[in-house]
């Protein structure tokens, strides 16, 4: 009896684990799109209101030709579109929208508290409104990123506020917002433009970065010492025989009296450590990506998160930084003024961004550069790279994979090297002490 059960449930198994692969193949080809050169034509079907339009047509049609209770039908359709059209525009025409922020400056995955003041100046309530243009990057699919009012009193004037969560980096609202409702029944949806009260700009999310690049000293600061140049100021590095020019005051006199000569003490020299960081966004180092479309995992925005990091780690160790960017050249000093400025810039850095002639800086030559680009960067650019620590960042891609990365400082060979991988590498690289 025993013996038989088993065959049972093993045959039912056997006869289960065969049937899933059709199940799969049914179903990719159910969902297989055979002509999509004819999608520009038929896409417009999705949207509800020409189908209430297709069949109010058929049933004028079959009203006028075949019975004429089928006008009836007909009637009826052209209640529900008109009452559909009707509502949303006439509830659009009465509201008000501002938005402001209350914050100027963030990072991504950190909220950011948005306020939405919305005037009715109709004596009767508006349902069904919604902001999301503006902040969700595809409108097209669903999103959590705006916020639904579910009603506005009539003759009121009310205020919300929602905490907004950018998953990418920019400048918000992406583009004009706009509150929208297709109260009652969805099929159109009317929308007003909403007035903002300034931006918020979104900085890249960053990694900390512990150690600095052995660079080369450019200019003296009494707030900062150098522990590999000899200098009047700090901490002793060593002492030396006097030579002429010497100040008494360096002399090691427990030393001269050992040595049975003029020993002097040998200190620290005032310097600020200057690092230039140049990012690569030409469309050539990034092929497979789209300037219309942000993804939070491609490769410009893996380079824009890795200069970032190299630029804020930087700062917090009180180094001038110096960012080259579509030939323009922007400096972050000792102010934290500079630094916003430098990090509004890779906030809003594009693919392919070019400048204009007269708005381009001539860029000198630096004691010390990091480049961050890409494996296709590293084999087009070639010898303009000498010279250069270079930081190689790739999305995973095959095209990107298939790349030698060889000569490159640091490379990132995935979107989840820049934060598991990056730190490590870079405290190895710079040698730390």
């Amino acid at each position: 009896m025993s013996a038989d059960f088993t065959i049972a449930i093993s045959t039912g198994s056997e006869s289960s684990g065969s049937l899933v692969p059709l199940l799969k193949k049914t179903n990719t080809a159910l969902n297989h799109d055979f002509c999509p050169w004819a999608n520009r034509w038929l896409y417009w079907l999705k949207r509800p209101i020409w189908s209430l339009v297709l069949a109010t047509g058929l049933s004028l049609i079959c009203g006028i030709f075949l019975k004429t209770e089928a006008l009836f039908i007909t009637a009826i359709l052209l209640l529900i579109t008109g009452i559909g059209v009707l509502m949303p525009w006439l509830a659009m025409r009465g509201i008000d929208a501002h938005l402001t922020f209350d914050i100027r400056r963030s990072r991504v995955g950190q909220p950011v508290l948005v306020r939405l003041r919305v005037r009715n100046r109709w004596p009767w309530p508006v349902w069904g409104l919604s902001v999301v243009r503006g902040f969700a990057l595809r409108e097209a699919t669903d999103t959590a990123e705006g916020v639904s009012l579910a009603r506005v009193p009539g003759w009121a004037t009310v205020e919300y506020s929602w905490p907004f969560v950018p998953q990418i980096r920019g400048m918000y609202p992406l583009t004009t917002p706009a509150i929208e409702t297709g109260f009652p029944f969805g099929l159109y949806r009317a929308a007003r433009t909403a007035t903002v009260d300034g931006h918020v700009v979104v900085w890249p999310k960053t990694v900390t970065l512990s150690g600095l690049p052995d660079a080369a000293d450019t200019r003296q600061s009494d707030e900062q010492l150098a522990d590999r140049r000899v200098g009047e100021f700090g901490d002793m590095l060593g002492t030396r025989a006097f030579r002429q020019g010497d100040s008494l005051r360096r002399v090691h006199w427990a030393q001269t009296a050992r040595q049975q000569q003029l020993i002097v003490c040998e200190r620290q020299a005032p310097a600020t450590t200057s690092v230039r960081v140049t990012l690569d966004v030409a469309l050539a180092s990034h092929p497979n990506c789209d300037a219309s479309e942000r993804h939070a995992n491609d490769s410009v925005e893996l380079a824009v998160q890795v200069a970032a990091s190299v630029c804020e780690s930087l700062n917090r160790q009180h180094c001038r930084i110096e960012l080259v960017l579509n030939d323009q050249l922007f400096v972050a000093g000792e102010s934290t003024a500079g630094f916003h400025r430098l990090m509004d810039v890779l906030a809003q850095a594009k693919l392919g961004e070019t400048t204009s002639t007269h708005n381009r800086r001539r860029v000198a030559t630096a004691n010390f550069g990091i480049t961050v680009t890409t494996p296709m960067g590293l084999r087009w650019r070639g010898r303009q790279l000498s010279g250069q620590h270079t930081i190689s960042v790739s999305d995973g891609s095959t095209m990107q994979q298939s790349l030698p990365t060889t000569g490159a400082w640091i490379s990132l060979e995935e979107s989840q090297d820049v934060e598991a991988v990056l730190p490590r590498r870079w405290k190895g690289a710079c040698d730390v002490r």
